[in-house]
């Protein structure tokens, strides 16, 4: 009987602490930032064509984007 009872109470201790390694496992992935690559870049979307790239190759007018100097002339001229 006393067998019994001390495997029991091993398996309760070591379901225990399995769920609290488990527990502290999913609030460390939680907690942990989304990793961002080094080279990544806001994308922004043309104004004329809605077409969506980086911010860096396009060309800026006004507070918009466009996505190259005729979508840009054209939007202008329509306004």
């Amino acid at each position: 009987m006393t067998k019994i009872l001390l495997i029991a109470i091993a398996f309760a201790v070591a379901f225990w602490m399995l769920r609290g390694i488990r527990r502290r496992a999913q609030d460390d992935a939680h907690d942990a930032q989304p990793s961002v690559e080094p080279g990544a870049q806001d994308m922004v979307r043309c104004a004329r064509c809605g077409i969506h790239l980086p911010r860096d190759e396009g060309v800026s007018s006004q507070e918009q984007y466009f996505c190259s100097k005729e979508h840009e002339r054209e939007f202008l001229d329509t306004r």
